[in-house]
């Protein structure tokens, strides 16, 4: 399954359609969801945030302990 089709089946189960927002996976897995892409500094690197269009961001550099450095877009790769 992919990130995108993983975070709209969420936001479909958990009633936040049409909220906006991003939904945050790590390891396939839905961690959260957030009003607004910010802080990666509270996400370890390698977490994927999903919105409703389908635009797909991922933490990069960081560690596990002190987060990530920043969120980078998968356009942008």
């Amino acid at each position: 399954m992919t990130p995108f089709h993983t975070a709209y089946c969420w936001r479909q189960e958990n009633g936040y359609v049409g909220r906006g927002g991003v939904v945050v996976l790590f390891d396939g897995q839905v961690q959260s969801w957030v009003n607004k892409l910010r802080n990666p500094e509270h996400w370890q690197p390698g977490c994927i945030a999903v919105d409703e269009d389908g635009h797909m961001w991922t933490t990069i550099a960081g560690n596990e302990r002190d987060g990530a450095l920043m969120w980078l877009a998968s356009d942008e790769l």
